[in-house]
């Protein structure tokens, strides 16, 4: 026994959605020649966009980076826990 009817209307497929034909002449920018001054647009936010890159590779993290900070990080807790370590007591250093 079922709960649950389905009726033939509601068993239908969906039906694809069309999509738009761009190629060739039906491009809209087709036969159009870009202008000299969009091209200078383009490759000068290329350019920026690069140098952007090339920056960030030259400041990523080295070996040598790392242990500045993690030295810089131990150095400041030792520093703001002295007491603590005058009096012999044990620390657990969060890494």
């Amino acid at each position: 026994m079922s709960y649950f009817t389905i009726s033939e209307d509601q068993m239908t497929t969906p039906t694809p959605e069309k999509k738009r034909d761009h190629k060739g002449q039906n491009n809209p920018h087709f036969g159009h020649i870009m202008q000299p001054a969009s091209r200078e647009a383009i490759a000068k936010s290329q350019r920026a966009r690069f140098d952007y890159y090339r920056k960030a590779i030259e400041n990523m993290l080295t070996e040598e980076r790392v242990r500045d900070i993690i030295k810089e990080t131990i150095d400041d807790y030792m520093a703001n826990n002295a007491t603590e370590i005058k009096n012999n007591k044990p620390n657990n250093i969060p890494l």
